[in-house]
């Protein structure tokens, strides 16, 4: 794999670079989840890095929930877990919620009379 370098952004570290190709190929749909990832060893030769550098990609695709390891077996693609609503989205949501409740009681003081 060739890189070229671009001398107006800092470098790039290795497991970035076999990160960002991993997600690339995942956007592009060559793995799909449950599919079997490549070997530790193979990633570690296409990119021409470390075995651990291959490690590191794989447990911060482990952390944001895209990969799972089976022992002795290999890494697995896994379901991304759904995206927690902003902190903007939960607050509209509870103003909508209070809003119904006032509506509630408005209409329940005003039969209740």
């Amino acid at each position: 794999m060739t890189t070229t370098t671009d001398p107006t952004k800092p470098p790039v570290q290795p497991y970035r670079r076999v990160l960002d190709d991993l997600l690339n190929r995942i956007s592009a749909g060559e793995f799909v989840v449950g599919d079997r990832l490549p070997s530790t060893r193979e990633l570690a030769e296409q990119h021409n890095v470390a075995p651990m550098t291959v490690r590191n990609a794989l447990a911060e695709l482990q952390k944001q929930g895209r990969a799972a390891p089976t022992h002795g077996v290999g890494w697995f693609l896994t379901e991304p877990p759904e995206k927690e609503p902003s902190l903007h989205e939960r607050v509209t949501a509870l103003e909508a919620e209070v809003a119904e409740l006032r509506a509630r009681l408005d209409h329940d003081s005003t039969v209740s009379q």
